[in-house]
C-alpha cells in the first residue's frame, strides 16, 4: 500500500511539504522510496537499516515534498515507528539518521509518532503519545480513496499542548521538566508521564497516594478489585479470554511439549507504609500486594493444574529517598526498569512449566498490568455505573469487563477526584476515531496499556491500498498563561 501525507489542515505559515519530514525504525520493513532506476529501499533487518556501507538505526529523513513527489510504498513491515519531524521559522530541523530522537533534549526536533505492522494482507497500527506529545495528527486506512478506518487526535496541537502543559504543572513561559520550548518560546515536545522513573528528574505529574489512600479507607485489608482475570465471565478454565501457551521440555506440574490455556486470577490489597505527615506526605504512602492463582488447561481438553499461592508486591514510594516506586510502576505499567521495585513469590513451578517469557505475556505481565491500566484509567474503587453491565459499578467489575466500558476511562470514571493519570485522560478524551463504532474517546495511546480497550488499534486488510496520514492544525503554539 502507498503511504501518502496531507498537510493541509495544519495551519502553520512557518511550514512547508519542504521543512516537515518523515524518518523510520523497525524491527523489519520493505518499503520502497521512488520509483523505475531511482527507486530506494528501506528495509530494516533485525532493527537495523544499511545506508551504502552504513548500519543505521533509523532511516534518513525523507520531506513530505519528496515522499509526494516520488512516491513511498509500504510491502510489509514488524513493528515500524513514523517520525513526523517539524521544522521551525528560523530553519529546517529533522531528526538525523541513525539513532531514535532524544526527546528529553531542546536540541531535538518537534515530532509526532505513528507506529504500524503489516504483512501484506493485514496488521495493526496506531499512534502513541505515551513517552512524548509533539503535534496532532490522523492515521487512516484506505481503500480507493474511501475511508476504512482511522484514528487520530482531535484537539489541534497548540491546544493539546496547553492542556498537557496544564496539568504538568506548567505555568506562563518558564517550563518544567514535562514541557520543553523552542529557542522562540514555542511549544517543542510534553514529556508523557513513564519518562521520569529514576528521582534524578522530578516527576510533575501527580503520584497516586491520594487514590491509594482513598482505596485504603474505603477497602481496609479487603480486596480492593473483584478480580483481575483474562477470563471471560462465566467461562471455564481455559476458555475466552486465556491465552494459549506451550509447555516446556522440563516441565514437571503439566505435559511437556503441549498446548495449554493459561487465565489468571488474582485480587490486590493496599496497604499502609507511612501515614501522612504534613506537607511532604500529605496522604501517607502505600504497597500492594496481588495474591491468586493461574489456571492451566490442556487446549485440546483435560484436567486443569491449578498453580496457587503466587504473588506480587508492589513497594510503596519512598518520598525521603525520592525513589517513586508505586508512581514508577503504575505510568510504565512495568515490573522491573530504573526506579521500580517489584519482588514475586510462588512463581518458580510456573515459570519451569512455561518458561518466564510466556508466564510473562500470558500472565505476571498481564496481571500486574491490568492493576496499573486500572489506577491509571481510574477503574479501581469506582462508583460509575458500567454501560456493559448498568446496575453495576465499576468496581465491581472484574478487569476482563472493564475493557469493555472504553469510554468510561480516566475521567468518567472518576468525577469527582482526579484519581486517573491527567496527561492521560488529556490524550484520551481529546482523541477518537472509527473502528467498527465511531468514538470520540480514547483514539490515541496516552498511557502503555490503553490498547487494552482495543479502540486504538486499527487494522488495514487485504483490500487496502493506502495509508493515509494527516497533519492537524498546529495554532500559534504559544503557551498561554493559564496553562
Amino acid at each position: 500500500m502507498k503511504v501518502t501525507f496531507d498537510m493541509s489542515q495544519l495551519n502553520n505559515p512557518a511550514l512547508t511539504a519542504s521543512n516537515v519530514f518523515i524518518s523510520f525504525a523497525a524491527a523489519s520493513s520493505d518499503m520502497v522510496y521512488g520509483s523505475g532506476s531511482s527507486a530506494q529501499t528501506i528495509n530494516f533487518v533485525n532493527g537495523n537499516l544499511t545506508v551504502g556501507t552504513q548500519t543505521y538505526g533509523t532511516s534518513p529523513a525523507y520531506s513530505l515534498q519528496d515522499i509526494a513527489t516520488n512516491g513511498l510504498v509500504l510491502n510489509s513491515a514488524t513493528s515500524l515507528i513514523g517520525f513526523i519531524s517539524y521544522g521551525t521559522a528560523t530553519g529546517i530541523a529533522q531528526l538525523a539518521t541513525g539513532t531514535q530522537p532524544n526527546l528529553l533534549s531542546a536540541a531535538t526536533p518537534r515530532y509526532s509518532i505513528f507506529e504500524v505492522s503489516y504483512d501484506g494482507n493485514t496488521g495493526g497500527a496506531d499512534i502513541t503519545n505515551i513517552s512524548q506529545y509533539g503535534g496532532s495528527i490522523e492515521l487512516a486506512f484506505l481503500q480507493d480513496g474511501t475511508t476504512q478506518t482511522y484514528v487520530g487526535n482531535t484537539l489541534d496541537t497548540t491546544g493539546t499542548f496547553n492542556a498537557l502543559a496544564g496539568v504538568s504543572g506548567f505555568s506562563g513561559s518558564t517550563s518544567t521538566t514535562a514541557v520543553f520550548l523552542d529557542n522562540d518560546g514555542l511549544f517543542l515536545r510534553a514529556i508523557g508521564t513513564n519518562l521520569f522513573p529514576d528521582g534524578t528528574v522530578q516527576n510533575p505529574y501527580p503520584g497516586f497516594n491520594a487514590y491509594l489512600q482513598s482505596l485504603f479507607t474505603t477497602y481496609g485489608s479487603k480486596s480492593v478489585v473483584t478480580e483481575l482475570t483474562n477470563l471471560a465471565p462465566g467461562q471455564n478454565p481455559g476458555g475466552a479470554g486465556s491465552a494459549g501457551f506451550l509447555s516446556t521440555s522440563v516441565a514437571t506440574q503439566v505435559t511437556p511439549n503441549t498446548s495449554y490455556n493459561l487465565d489468571y486470577h488474582f485480587t490486590a490489597t493496599v496497604s499502609q507504609v507511612t501515614a501522612p505527615s504534613g506537607s511532604s506526605d500529605p496522604n501517607g504512602t502505600y504497597s500492594v500486594q496481588l495474591s491468586g492463582y493461574v489456571n492451566a488447561t490442556p487446549s485440546t481438553g483435560g484436567s486443569t493444574v491449578v498453580y496457587n499461592n503466587l504473588s506480587v508486591s508492589i513497594a510503596a514510594d519512598d518520598l525521603v529517598g525520592g525513589n517513586l516506586y508505586m508512581t514508577n510502576f503504575i505510568y510504565q505499567a512495568a515490573t522491573t526498569g530504573a526506579g521500580i521495585n517489584v519482588t514475586q513469590s510462588g512463581w518458580d513451578a510456573l515459570n519451569n512449566d512455561f518458561g518466564t517469557a510466556n508466564v510473562n505475556a500470558g500472565a505476571l505481565l498481564k496481571a500486574t498490568g491490568d492493576f496499573a491500566e486500572g489506577m491509571t484509567c481510574g477503574f479501581i474503587g469506582s462508583s460509575t455505573l458500567s454501560t456493559t453491565s448498568p446496575t453495576t459499578a465499576l468496581s465491581g467489575l472484574s478487569s476482563y469487563e472493564w475493557w469493555q466500558n472504553p469510554t468510561l476511562a480516566y475521567a468518567p470514571a472518576q468525577p469527582i477526584n482526579n484519581y486517573y493519570s491527567v496527561y492521560g485522560n488529556v490524550i484520551s478524551a481529546n482523541s477518537g476515531g472509527q473502528n467498527g463504532i465511531t468514538f470520540s474517546r480514547g483514539g490515541v495511546y496516552g498511557s502503555p496499556y490503553d490498547d487494552r480497550f482495543g479502540l486504538n488499534l486499527i487494522a488495514p486488510n487485504a483490500s487496502t491500498d493506502e495509508m493515509h496520514i494527516t497533519l492537524l492544525a498546529d495554532g500559534n503554539l504559544t503557551p498561554t498563561s493559564s496553562s
